[in-house]
């Protein structure tokens, strides 16, 4: 039960319903399958607050997308760059080169550019036409931060090659910040696809009440049926209870910031 529970609340795990953000999901959702599936290269923005699920609905959409049997598990490339760690074109690129397993493919070969290097790195995953080439996803996390690396080079050859390349490419970038689009250099800007998801923590206290309560309950393949469906009931009681609902109804106000709600639950 520790490593289940522990797991949805530290990991950001895609667990069980997403609340307020249904039509979000649909549109990523759409957007990913014509990549993986249809061989097509796209790029967007999600936007929303810190702690509205940006990365809960990316998770959420590779999790039911890696399940279709149209898409094998092997076939979606998802290299993770947080722009807290990568902080500059360099480092970015080595980190690139280290998550699609390429260290030994590129060994001590000296590129002119960072185009010509990233250019290199995609043809190696190629294989045959494009519908047949392994799809790769790039996730940029802090995305607002790869904005201030100099001369955003990397946003631009990113976005470049989700519009020119061989390989199938999605980039996708998690943001908090609205204006996100005027902080972009002219030629990045006309690199993107414009496409925007915003996320904006719609929901009510009484679907608070149910995220509370769905972060709570065991699954249904949970291996002591019997336990589980006690626990579960005990979570419904817990939710009912009027000294509980205060302290969700101050913690709602304060914050619909579902990371807040984890931080009491743990």
């Amino acid at each position: 039960v520790q490593k289940i529970l522990r797991e949805r609340f530290c990991h950001h795990c895609a667990a069980g319903k997403l609340f307020g953000m249904e039509q979000q999901y649909r549109h990523l959702l759409e957007l990913l399958k014509r990549t993986t599936v249809h061989g097509e290269s796209n790029s967007a923005l999600i936007i929303g607050p810190r702690g509205s699920g940006k990365t809960t609905l990316l998770n959420h959409v590779l999790k039911d997308l890696r399940e279709m049997k149209q898409v094998r598990e092997d076939l979606l490339e998802n290299p993770f760059l947080p722009g807290l760690l990568q902080t500059n074109d360099k480092v970015a690129l080595k980190e690139i080169t280290r998550q699609l397993q390429l260290e030994n493919v590129v060994g001590d070969k000296v590129f002119g550019s960072f185009a010509e290097n990233l250019a290199f790195l995609l043809e190696a995953l190629r294989k045959g036409n494009r519908t047949s080439s392994c799809p790769i996803l790039f996730v940029l996390d802090e995305f607002d931060l790869f904005v201030h690396h100099k001369n955003q080079t990397l946003l631009y050859n990113l976005f470049d090659i989700s519009q020119s390349a061989q390989t199938p490419v999605t980039v996708i970038g998690l943001t908090c910040r609205q204006d996100i689009l005027e902080l972009l250099e002219k030629r990045v800007k006309s690199r993107f696809s414009h496409r925007q998801i915003y996320l904006m923590n719609s929901f009510d206290f009484k679907q608070y009440i149910k995220i509370f309560k769905k972060q709570l309950s065991l699954p249904a393949e949970f291996p002591d049926e019997s336990f589980a469906e006690k626990w579960n009931n005990n979570v419904q009681h817990l939710s009912e209870d009027k000294t509980v609902q205060d302290v969700l109804q101050n913690l709602f106000h304060h914050s619909k910031d579902l990371r807040s709600l984890h931080l009491l639950l743990v």
